[in-house]
This record gives structure tokens, C-alpha cells and sequence, in this order.
């Protein structure tokens, strides 16, 4: 169940959306594992060819042809981990981010904020944090994960999301699911 929780907020991490300081604070810290995806590089996975026979497919490169940038940043170290902390905190009482989810599976934590989009089923930013990991024993090029920092933006659909978390049986799915459809 840990490593589930672990690899949805993987997952969706790029779905979240933030001001990037701390992102660039980070993007060269030896102890920090970080991660940037560029819209020139989801243009690109956008133009691949797809099977008209495979619907996931399909589904996949929609949401992907949706997000215009995305950035994760990992780390085991104590001391960044509580800046990452205090950098979201601070981030979400002067943003328009709003709390979607949050899963606790023991001493991991995994909440996820958006900003609203232009419906009830889209968001501009998709914010996924993960924290208390290290306990899972999970580990990224021989590094515990102690805290993992997601940020997604672009014209996301949640439902697009949701129908792919569930297809992968990944915990999380049913509620992003749940909370796109209760707001139609």
C-alpha cells in the first residue's frame, strides 16, 4: 500500500502547479533530485503516432498534450525537506491553490492542491506533496525519499486523470473521480 501511495503521488506530481522558487532553489542541489519537463517536450510526446485501436493511448496523450510544464524534486535530506514544507505552507495561504486530497498511509503523508481551471473538471495547477516516505523504504538512485514535490501545469482534465489512476488500479482515482464529477 506504501509503495502505491508512493508511485501515484509519482505520478501526479506533475499535475501540480506552483510559483517555481523553490523548484530553482533546488535544481542543483547535489542532495535533491529534480526533474523539469518543458511544453516543447509534451508537444513532442504529443505528436507521436497513436493506434486509433488503443483508447488508453489516446487518453494518455490527451492528458499529456494538456500540461505545459512539470516539475518534480525529490530529496532524503531532513534540513530541505522541512524549506519544502515551509515553502508549500507559506505557498498556499498566498495562493489560489485549494486542498483536493490527501491520502496518510502511516508515517507518509500525500496531499494534493489545485488551482481552479475554466470548468469544474480542469485545473491549472495540480500540486502533489508527499511527505514521511523515508519509512517505505523507497529509493531513487540509492537515496530514501523522504519528501517528494509535484507541480503539474496547464489546461488539465481531472477526469482524464482519474480514469487513468484507475485504470493502472492506483489508489487515488475513485476520489479524483469523485470530485470532478461532484461538481458538474
Amino acid at each position: 500500500m506504501k509503495k502505491t501511495v508512493l508511485l501515484i503521488a509519482l505520478m501526479v506530481l506533475p499535475l501540480l502547479g506552483f510559483s517555481q522558487s523553490i523548484f530553482d532553489k533546488y535544481e542543483n542541489n547535489e542532495d535533491v533530485t529534480f526533474v523539469s519537463m518543458q511544453p516543447k517536450m509534451f508537444q513532442m510526446l504529443g505528436k507521436m503516432s497513436i493506434s486509433s485501436d488503443d483508447p488508453e493511448a489516446k487518453e494518455f496523450f490527451e492528458l499529456v498534450n494538456s500540461i505545459t510544464s512539470f516539475k518534480v524534486i525529490t530529496t532524503e535530506n531532513k534540513g530541505i525537506s522541512s524549506d519544502i514544507n515551509g515553502w508549500v505552507n507559506k505557498h498556499l495561504k498566498s495562493s489560489k491553490l485549494e486542498e483536493l486530497m490527501r491520502v496518510r498511509d502511516g508515517d507518509s503523508n500525500v496531499k494534493f492542491y489545485v488551482k481552479e481551471g475554466k470548468d469544474d473538471n480542469h485545473v491549472e495547477e495540480l500540486l502533489m506533496f508527499v511527505t514521511g516516505i523515508k519509512e517505505m523504504n523507497v529509493e531513487i538512485n540509492g537515496k530514501k525519499l523522504e519528501t517528494v514535490l509535484l507541480s503539474l501545469t496547464g489546461n488539465i482534465d481531472l477526469r482524464q486523470v482519474a480514469k487513468l489512476t484507475e485504470k493502472m488500479d492506483l489508489p487515488g482515482g475513485d476520489q479524483l473521480g469523485k470530485a470532478s464529477k461532484k461538481n458538474k
